[in-house]
């Protein structure tokens, strides 16, 4: 594993941030961390980046504890955020040149591949870019020296779409190199070049696995009653956010094992019913479990 966290928590007073979060995320992986805003995702990556501390847990980045990372490993991880800050007095160029003599790995060539690919001015001063030029500059400083991880968070964010898919084609070209952490509200514009993911949400992780097996278990269902019915109590296993209205069922299932056991399920409850399935997508999942989490508090 290229991140590991065990018992992983951050409080802020009495707010507590993060519980209990076990992270594991292998090489090689684009691994989205998800969840609703406030969910914790940015104090967990800022963990893992050291730029916070944890009150309790462990964590480990490239098979080293957080708290020993040193200069040559920091010389393997890229890091963009949102909200990070740039010595706005210097040019691209400019801080380009300065970064360079810190990575070793620095690769020219890239560099003024992807200043191409992204139209970006070497000589515009950083406090004069737009936040698109910005983003696109922050990852470019986070890819040219080729970094063997890159932890994104939310660098999509309120971006136009031509420069989300700018940003994302740059993604794309580094991904077989990198493995990528990236926490981002923009779930379709990843979910092409996602392998695993991890849901967060009130400082908690829900789930983590790779995205062919969570879509594979989860489906959208809709069912025609022979009569109106009453929902089972307890729910079947898997069952999010059911509603009948009239002769028709609703609801999503997270344990779908296929159509034969659905329908049987089903018909052990309704009796004589009509059932339609489809596959959903990793914003339809994610909406579908802040429902049900929604839900299950009030």
């Amino acid at each position: 594993m290229i991140i590991e966290t065990h018992g992983l928590y951050k409080t802020y007073g009495r707010v507590e941030a993060i519980r209990d979060v076990n992270l594991r995320v292998p090489a090689g992986a684009v691994f989205a961390l998800i969840g609703p805003n406030g969910a914790g995702k940015s104090t967990t990556l800022r963990l893992l980046m050291n730029i916070l501390a944890p009150d309790r847990g462990e964590i480990r980045v490239l098979d080293t504890r957080s708290t020993a990372l040193a200069p040559r490993h920091f010389q393997q991880i890229g890091y963009v955020s949102e909200s990070q800050r740039v010595p706005q007095r210097l040019s691209i160029a400019q801080y380009f040149d300065y970064l360079r003599s810190l990575y070793p790995t620095w690769d020219r060539e890239l560099e003024r591949e992807l200043l191409r690919q992204f139209d970006l001015p070497p000589a515009r001063r950083l406090k004069h870019l737009s936040h698109g030029m910005r983003m696109k500059t922050l990852l470019i400083a986070a890819l040219a020296f080729r970094p063997r991880l890159l932890v994104l968070d939310e660098p999509l964010s309120g971006l136009d779409p031509l420069v989300r898919d700018e940003v994302v084609n740059g993604l794309l070209q580094q991904a077989h190199d990198t493995t990528i952490v990236i926490s981002s509200h923009e779930l379709s514009e990843i979910e092409s070049f996602t392998t695993h993911v991890a849901f967060m949400q009130d400082g908690q992780l829900l789930l983590q696995e790779a995205i062919e097996d969570l879509q594979a278990r989860f489906r959208s269902v809709l069912v025609r009653l022979s009569a109106v019915k009453q929902l089972p109590s307890p729910l079947p296993r898997g069952w999010l956010s059911p509603e009948i209205a009239g002769h028709q069922l609703q609801f999503v299932t997270s344990a779908f094992e296929g159509e034969r056991e659905l329908h049987q399920t089903l018909a052990g409850h309704f009796g004589a019913v009509t059932v339609a399935t489809e596959g959903m997508s990793l914003r339809s999942i994610a909406n579908a479990l802040m429902q049900d989490h929604r839900r299950r508090r009030s």
